[in-house]
């Protein structure tokens, strides 16, 4: 008798501690290593060289990165690595934006990685060790029209 007055508090304490569980775990960050995957310029292999970035990914049939990236908050005027999932790889870099792309493969190890499901976002990364990065803030939509 007082075990089964009990059950309703103890299955209501596991069911809140799995909600919370899965609330930690779908907000914990990941991170980037540069050493095993590839993005690529125009003409180059991308190799990190500053402290933190702000990653965009977007699609350049659908969407211009200048535009973009006026609407995003850079106020330390950090560099942009606007990862292009339709792989345009002509884009030249310009002002603090570095357009770089990858194989289809990596794209979707990103996406899966980061729990995209829509373009364009962006979010703050951050050097941990020598090739690895921190993703250091929250993922964030940007909203394509006003």
């Amino acid at each position: 008798m007082r075990f089964s007055s009990l059950l309703p508090f103890f299955a209501t304490l596991l069911l809140a501690a799995w909600f919370f569980y899965f609330q930690w775990s779908s907000t914990k960050f990941r991170t980037i290593d540069f050493q095993k995957i590839a993005f690529y310029g125009k003409d180059y292999i991308f190799s990190p060289i500053d402290e933190e970035y702000i990653m965009v990914l977007y699609n350049s049939k659908s969407s211009d990165i200048i535009s973009l990236t006026r609407k995003i908050p850079n106020e330390t005027n950090l560099k942009i690595i606007a990862i292009d999932f339709y792989q345009n790889r002509d884009n030249d870099a310009i002002d603090n934006i570095i357009p770089l792309s990858a194989g289809m493969d990596t794209l979707l190890q990103l996406s899966n990685k980061f729990k995209i499901t829509k373009l364009p976002v962006y979010f703050k990364i951050k050097r941990e060790s020598v090739n690895e990065f921190i993703q250091d803030s929250k993922i964030i939509n940007i909203k394509l029209h006003n």
